[in-house]
Parts: C-alpha cells; structure tokens; sequence
C-alpha cells in the first residue's frame, strides 16, 4: 500500500456503529489516503448527542433518512445508492464502508467490480464471513483502538489464533520466497489478499513487521531501503537425517508414528521446516530420504 495512494470516500452507517470508533477509524484511513467524501446514514432524530458532536469534530456530513417502511432500512438503500453515484462519477478510488451490516455485500461487490478498493470496518462478532470476503480489506473496531491502559490476559483461543497465523507465516515464506525469503511487504499483501481480514494487531502487535519478530524461527532484514523476512538459520539436510535416524532407532522395531516423528523433530531442531526442503507433506519429505519407508501413517528405518 502506498502512502497517500487512495482518494476515499468514507460512509458510515450511524444506527449500526458507535460514535466512540470514529477516531480510531480517521487514525486508520490517514493510513490510506486522503479523505474526499466523508457522510454519516442514518435518522438523526434517533442518534445520540455524542454522535452529532462526534459528526461535527470530524466534519462529517449528516444524510438524514427516515425509515420509509416498517422492516425496512431507507438509510442503508441512501446510503448504497450514493456509494454507486460516486463510484461512477470518479471522484474517488477506494470506499471505508464502517457497517457490521452483511446486507452491504452486494454493494462492496458491486464497488470492487467497478475497480474501487474496498475497506470494511465493522464488530468482529457480528460481521459474516460473506461480507468480509466481499471487501478488499476488513478492519475491526476492536483492534483499531490504542489504548495503553487496557492490559488483556491472552485467551486459549488467542494463543491458538497466534499459532495458526504463525503457520501460516512461515508457509508463506517457504511457498512465495526465493531461497526462503520474501519482501516484509510482498508477504503483508499475500496476507491481506487471502484474508481479508488480516491485521497484525489481531494477535498483539502493532504492525506486520512486529508480528514477524516475534515468531520464532524468522529473520528480519534491510537491503537498502527494501526489508526482508527470512526463515533464521536455515537447517542443513545431513543434520535432519542424522536427527531421524537416532530418533527412530530409539525403538526396538525401528517403526514410528509419522506425527509422533514430526513432533520429535520440532523437538530437537529448533527450526526445522520440512516445507523448506520443498516438500508439500511431511510424508513426502520423508519418504525422500534413504532407509526409510512410508506406509499409511508409519515410518520405518531399514537395516
């Protein structure tokens, strides 16, 4: 993403988000571009004196909309309609669509396929998957707030988020790099591409490059004005077999479970990454390697 590259046009669906966001979310679009249009939907009659005096702070143009209809949204239809009209007209490249309401999909959809970038912003346990997938990028309120003073305890579901996005981290790297190395920002936009809703302060850091350092096992570096992330200490291919042959050879029938070997390994060579020998499985790998055979999902040693 390049500093100042979009013109954007924020739209906010005041009766599904909280006037207490709306700082954070101009902190985040000042990261994107410039601002051209920026209007809150909504019936004013019904919003709360925080929301008129957070609209005037940060100039935010009101569109007032009654509800025409009982079960019927007029302001959400205002607001998809005006989205088009400005898309068509040109006057903007890249939309901040603030909503936790999945009946915007069609509408980023429709923005995406007439080359706008999307960004949605919305509460991470109300918005669909569908609606994340539409948008080009999504943020959650949630992490959006830099507050020094709140201090959380890391759920089991954290630590497990932050294990899988580890994974997935460093298959990247293997899968997209040259020699198991890839641009900080090649890798960020890979990550963005495939979840939508990638962000680095969803596991605790405050930028990719944070992220990165604290995963065990990589490498940042600066090649003049280009940073790199590599996998540390690249493990030489003698050291693995020498590792497995004693590993299995620990047992009298020189047979191992595939995943209890895996385990081992991990174990015992700190960095180890089978993906990095250019296997897609682990069996693979180590059905390459002399004396040993592969069978459903046991290993064993010749000899």
């Amino acid at each position: 993403m390049d500093e100042q590259k979009y013109r954007i046009a924020l739209l906010i669906d005041s009766e599904n988000v909280s006037a207490k966001y709306i700082k954070s979310i101009m902190n985040e679009i000042a990261k994107y571009g410039k601002i051209v249009i920026a209007r809150f939907y909504g019936n004013l009659a019904i919003l709360s004196k925080e929301w008129h005096q957070t609209a005037l702070d940060f100039a935010l143009k009101p569109m007032h909309q009654y509800n025409v209809a009982t079960g019927k949204n007029a302001a959400d239809m205002a607001m998809a309609l005006d989205a088009q009209e400005m898309m068509y007209q040109a006057k903007v490249n890249a939309f901040f669509l603030v909503t936790s309401d999945s009946d915007f999909t069609p509408l980023a959809i429709k923005l995406k396929e007439g080359g706008m970038h999307v960004i949605g912003v919305g509460n991470e346990d109300k918005v669909t998957n569908a609606f994340k997938s539409s948008c080009n990028e999504f943020k959650y309120f949630e992490y959006l707030n830099d507050d020094e003073d709140i201090i959380d305890t890391p759920s089991d579901s954290d630590v497990a988020k932050k294990s899988e996005i580890e994974r997935i981290i460093m298959d990247t790297i293997i899968e997209n790099g040259v020699g198991n190395k890839i641009q900080l920002s090649r890798l960020g936009d890979i990550l963005v591409n495939r979840f939508s809703d990638f962000d680095a302060r969803k596991y605790g850091a405050k930028s990719l490059s944070s992220l990165v350092s604290s995963i065990k096992g990589l490498e940042i570096s600066q090649e003049k004005t280009t940073v790199y992330v590599s996998l540390k200490n690249a493990i030489d291919l003698e050291a693995v077999k020498k590792a497995i042959y004693e590993i299995i050879s620990r047992n009298k029938s020189k047979e191992m479970v595939l995943t209890k070997l895996k385990q081992e390994l991990e174990k015992r060579l700190d960095n180890f990454h089978y993906k990095a020998f250019g296997f897609t499985k682990f069996s693979h790998f180590i059905s390459s390697i002399e004396h040993l055979t592969v069978s459903r999902n046991n290993v064993k040693l010749a000899g």
